[in-house]
C-alpha cells in the first residue's frame, strides 16, 4: 500500500493567476496553511483566504523592484529541510524556519515577452529568478515536497486533494518533480538560445508537447512532431491550423512543409506580375508542379499540369484564398492535403465532402528565416541554416546573353530547381501572358546526366505547345562535363543557369558558345539532399 505524506503548509508564488482560485479555495478546505508573495498575496486576499506573507519568514520586503522576494534561507531551508534528517530538523527549530511541504509557482513569460518584439532591457526583466530557483529546489527535495512547477499541473494536483486528506506519495510527488524539470530545462533552454543568437558549435533543443502522428514513414513506425521552440519567425507549419481532415503522418507533414516552401519560395521569386499568385505541387517531397501566374486558376492550372500524373495524391500549397471555384475544380481528383492562407465559406461547404482531406491553413512563408534545419545521424544531429532565399545577382558567362525577361524566368527556375532533389535539374517555362510553370523536372539521380537525359527532357516534350525559344534550364550545381551541355543540345535547349564553380567550367561555357547557348552563373549552389 502506497505510503501517503501529508501536505500541511504551501507556498504560493505566480505570474499567472487563471484557475488559481480553485486551488486556493480546496486548500483551505483543508486546512492547509499557505504563505504568499506580493501580487499572488493580494489575489489570494481577495478570494477571503487567510495568507502570510513570505516577509514574515525573511524579515526583510520585496526589495530591487521585485527581483529579490524569496531568496533566502527562511523560505528555501523549509523546502530542502530532509525529513527524515535529524540534523535538518534540528536546524530548523533553531532557526525558526516553518516545513514547506508544497510549491505552487509559475515563471516570468520569457518566450511570449520575447515573441512580441520586447526591447531587450524588457526581455532581460522577464528572466526569472526566484521562481526557478524555487522550482529547482522542491523538485530536487520530491521525497517531502508537492512541486507544482506551471498551469498545466493545476488539474493533477487538484485530483490528489479531492481525494480528501491532502496527502501524496512519493510516486506521486516524483512525477511533479519530473514536470518541474521539464519546465526549469525548457526556460533555460530558450534564454540561452536568445543569448547565444546562433553561435556555432552551441544549441540547445527543448521539446514539450510532443504530437503523435498516425504513424511514422512507414506505417510499422511511430512518429511524434513536436514543435521546436528557438523557431524565430512566428510564421511556421507548425502554427499552421488544421480545418478538417484525418490525422497527419508523418510523411505527410515533410510533403506539407516541402508544398508550403516552394510555393512561398516561388511567390517571392516573381515580382513582375502585380497581383501573382503561387500554386506547389508536391509528392514525396518533390515539386512535380510549380507555377506563377496572374491569377490563382491559372497557376493551379499550371502547376497541375507540370506532371499531372504525379499530382495524384500529392500536397497542394496556394499562397492565395482559395474558393468555391477551385474547390469544384478539385472534385474528382485526390490529393492529401491542400494548404492555404485562407478558404471561403463555400471552399469549406465544398471540401466539407471529402472527409479525409486535410485543409490547413497558414501565411506565406517569409523569405528569409533564420531557421534551423536539423537531421539525424547514427549516434548524432546534423545542423545547418536554412537555405534562405535564392538568387539575385546572375552572370552571363557565354557569347549568347539572357535578355530581361529570361532573367526574371531564370529567378523563378533557381526556386524550382531549389526545392527538388539532387541531384536537380529543372525546366521552366514562360507563357505570353507572363506566367512561369515548371514544365520538366529530373532529381534524385547519382549523377546529373542522368537527370537530363531520363527525366527532364521526355516530360517536356509531351507537352504540345511548349518551345525552348521560352524556357530555361536550370542546374541545382554545376555541370562538371560539356556531355551535360551536349545532352541538352540534342533536345534544343538554349538557355542554361548553373551556379558554375567546377575547375572545367571553362569546357562547359566553351560547349554552350559552340552551340549557340545562353548561360547564367548564380555563384550559389542550392544542393539538397
Amino acid at each position: 500500500m502506497a505510503e501517503y505524506k501529508k501536505i500541511k503548509s504551501a507556498l504560493i508564488s505566480v505570474f499567472h493567476k487563471e484557475n488559481l482560485d480553485v486551488l486556493i479555495n480546496r486548500l483551505q478546505a483543508l486546512g492547509i496553511e499557505i504563505y504568499s508573495t506580493g501580487g499572488t498575496q493580494s489575489f489570494i486576499e481577495s478570494l477571503g483566504v487567510p495568507v502570510k506573507p513570505v516577509e514574515g519568514l525573511t524579515g526583510y520586503p520585496s526589495i530591487l523592484g521585485g527581483r529579490v522576494k524569496t531568496l533566502h534561507p527562511g523560505v528555501f531551508g523549509g523546502i530542502l529541510a530532509r525529513r527524515e534528517h535529524s540534523g535538518d530538523i534540528q536546524q530548523l527549530a533553531e532557526y525558526k524556519i516553518p516545513e514547506i511541504d508544497l510549491v505552487i509557482v509559475d515563471l516570468y513569460p520569457f518566450e511570449a515577452t520575447l515573441a512580441s518584439g520586447a526591447t531587450s532591457q524588457e526581455i532581460i526583466e522577464k528572466i526569472d529568478i526566484g521562481g526557478i530557483s524555487l522550482i529547482r529546489a522542491a523538485a530536487k527535495n520530491f521525497r517531502d515536497v508537492v512541486i507544482v512547477p506551471s498551469q498545466q499541473e493545476y488539474l493533477p494536483l487538484l485530483e490528489i486533494l479531492e481525494r480528501g486528506e491532502a496527502g501524496t506519495t512519493l510516486e506521486e510527488r516524483k512525477w511533479f518533480a519530473t514536470k518541474a524539470f521539464a519546465v526549469s530545462s525548457h526556460y533555460d533552454a530558450a534564454i540561452f538560445s536568445w543569448f547565444s543568437q546562433g553561435e556555432p558549435g552551441t544549441e540547445r533543443i527543448s521539446l514539450n508537447n510532443g504530437q503523435t502522428l498516425r504513424y511514422g514513414e512507414n506505417p510499422h513506425q511511430a512518429a511524434t512532431f513536436f514543435k521546436y521552440q528557438n523557431t524565430n519567425s512566428g510564421i511556421n507549419l507548425s502554427n499552421a491550423k488544421v480545418l478538417q481532415g484525418k490525422e497527419l503522418s508523418y510523411n505527410n507533414m515533410l510533403d506539407a512543409d516541402a508544398a508550403w516552401k516552394s510555393a512561398s519560395d516561388a511567390w517571392h521569386s516573381v515580382t513582375h506580375l502585380q497581383d501573382r499568385q503561387a500554386v506547389a505541387v508536391v509528392k514525396h517531397l518533390n515539386p512535380c508542379g510549380l507555377a506563377v501566374a496572374g491569377n490563382i486558376m491559372e497557376a493551379l492550372q499550371l502547376a497541375w499540369a507540370g506532371d499531372p500524373v504525379s499530382a495524384f495524391g500529392g500536397i497542394i500549397c496556394f499562397t492565395g484564398t482559395v474558393d468555391g471555384e477551385i474547390a469544384t475544380w478539385f472534385d474528382k481528383k485526390f490529393v492529401e492535403i491542400i494548404i492555404a492562407p485562407e478558404f471561403t465559406p463555400e471552399a469549406l461547404e465544398i471540401f466539407g465532402k471529402k472527409k479525409n482531406l486535410r485543409l490547413l491553413v497558414t501565411p506565406v512563408r517569409p523569405e528569409a528565416t533564420k531557421e534551423k534545419i536539423i537531421r539525424s545521424v547514427s549516434g548524432g544531429l546534423l545542423i545547418q541554416d536554412e537555405d534562405d532565399g535564392g538568387d539575385t545577382e546572375f552572370r552571363n558567362v557565354t557569347v549568347a546573353l539572357f535578355d530581361e525577361t529570361k532573367m526574371n524566368l531564370a529567378r523563378f527556375g533557381v526556386m524550382a530547381c531549389k526545392h527538388l532533389k539532387s541531384n536537380a535539374i529543372a525546366l521552366v517555362t514562360q507563357n505570353a501572358d507572363g506566367s512561369f510553370w515548371l514544365t520538366g523536372a529530373g532529381m534524385g539521380q547519382p549523377n546529373r546526366l542522368d537527370s537530363l537525359r531520363q527525366l527532364t527532357i521526355p516530360r517536356f516534350n509531351l507537352k504540345p505547345g511548349l518551345s525552348m525559344d521560352d524556357t530555361v534550364l536550370v542546374s541545382d550545381a554545376f555541370f562538371p562535363f560539356r556531355d551535360s551541355i551536349e545532352a541538352a543540345q540534342e533536345f534544343g535547349v538554349r538557355y542554361i543557369v548553373e551556379p558554375g564553380g567546377s575547375i572545367r567550367d571553362q569546357e562547359v561555357i566553351d560547349a554552350c558558345n559552340e552551340f549557340g547557348m545562353a548561360m547564367l552563373f548564380t555563384g550559389r549552389r542550392h544542393f539538397r539532399h
